[in-house]
C-alpha cells in the first residue's frame, strides 16, 4: 500500500465519510502527535509565564467542557463542520485556547486580572448557554441518570480508596481517573442499555470478548499504569502535572460528549 493510499483508508476516509472510528494507524499518529504537541505547548508557551496548579486545571476542564458541547452540537445537526469532526474539533479549540491564552496574558500584564479568570470567562459563558439548550432537547433522562449513577459508584469508589491510602492514590491521580470513569461510564451505559456502539479498535475487541462493563477495569489498569509512569519519570514537577491535566481531560472529553449526546435524539 502506497503512502497515499494509506493517508487517504486511515484518515481522509475517518474524516470526510464522518465515520468517527479510529484504527491502529490514525490512533498512534494522533496519540505522538498530541503528546509532541503538548510537550511543545509546556516548553515553549507555559513554562516561566504559567504556573500548572488547580487553577489551570480548571482552565483546561472549561475548555474541554465547552470542546465536548460544541461537538455535541454537530451531533444533533444544529451546527454541522467538518472542522468539528475529531480530531480536527481538538485542532480547532487547541488554537481557540493559544489565541485565548495570549490574550489573557496581555490583559494580566496590562490590567492585572489573572489570566485563568479570563479564560475561564471565554469558555464557560458559552457553555452556560450551549449545555442547558442541549438539555432542554433532551429525550433520555434514563440514559443521563444511568450515567451520572454510575459516574458516582465508580468515583465514590475511588474516592474511598484515595482517603485510605492517599500515598497510593494522589488526590491529583485520583481526580484522573474519576474523568475516566465518566468516560467509562457513558460507554458502558451506551453500549449495554441503548445499543451504541464503540469507536476505538482496542476497546471494541474487548467488549466482544467480555462486555461493554470491562471499560471500568480497562481504564484503571490503563490510565493507572500511566500515572504509575509519570511519577516514576517526570522529575520536573510542574510538567509531570501538565500531563495529567492533559491525560484528565482525555476521559473527561469523549465521557461528557457521550452523556450529553446519549440524551438527545438519536
Amino acid at each position: 500500500m502506497s503512502l497515499e493510499e494509506i493517508i487517504s483508508s486511515y484518515f481522509v476516509y475517518p474524516l470526510v465519510n464522518r465515520t468517527g472510528e479510529y484504527n491502529p494507524v490514525n490512533t498512534i499518529t494522533y496519540a505522538v502527535i498530541l503528546f509532541a504537541a503538548a510537550y511543545l505547548l509546556y516548553s515553549k508557551v507555559l513554562k516561566g509565564r504559567v504556573r500548572i496548579d488547580g487553577k489551570f486545571a480548571a482552565v483546561f476542564v472549561s475548555f474541554t467542557v465547552f470542546a465536548s458541547s460544541i461537538h455535541v452540537l454537530d451531533d444533533m445537526k444544529i451546527v454541522v463542520s467538518s472542522v468539528l469532526v475529531t480530531p480536527l474539533i481538538q485542532v480547532a479549540v487547541g488554537a481557540f485556547f493559544l489565541i485565548s491564552l495570549s490574550a489573557a496574558l496581555l490583559i494580566q500584564k496590562h490590567l492585572k486580572i489573572e489570566y485563568w479568570k479570563t479564560l475561564l470567562a471565554v469558555a464557560l459563558i458559552p457553555s452556560t448557554l450551549i449545555i442547558p439548550f442541549i438539555l432542554s432537547k433532551a429525550q433520555n433522562a434514563a440514559g443521563l441518570a444511568y450515567v451520572l449513577a454510575f459516574f458516582a459508584l465508580s468515583a465514590s469508589t475511588l474516592y474511598a480508596v484515595h482517603k485510605k491510602f492517599p500515598k497510593i492514590l494522589k488526590k491529583e491521580n485520583f481526580a484522573v481517573l474519576s474523568a475516566h470513569m465518566l468516560d467509562a461510564s457513558s460507554t458502558f451505559v451506551s453500549i449495554g442499555f441503548f445499543g451504541y456502539r464503540e469507536q476505538h479498535f482496542l476497546p471494541t475487541f474487548l467488549i466482544n470478548v467480555f462486555g461493554p462493563a470491562v471499560m471500568f477495569p480497562l481504564k484503571l489498569l490503563v490510565i493507572g499504569f500511566v500515572l504509575y509512569a509519570f511519577d516514576r519519570e517526570i522529575k520536573d514537577g510542574q510538567m509531570r502535572t501538565f500531563f495529567k491535566i492533559l491525560v484528565l481531560v482525555l476521559g473527561l472529553a469523549p465521557g461528557a460528549r457521550d452523556m450529553l449526546r446519549l440524551s438527545i435524539p438519536a
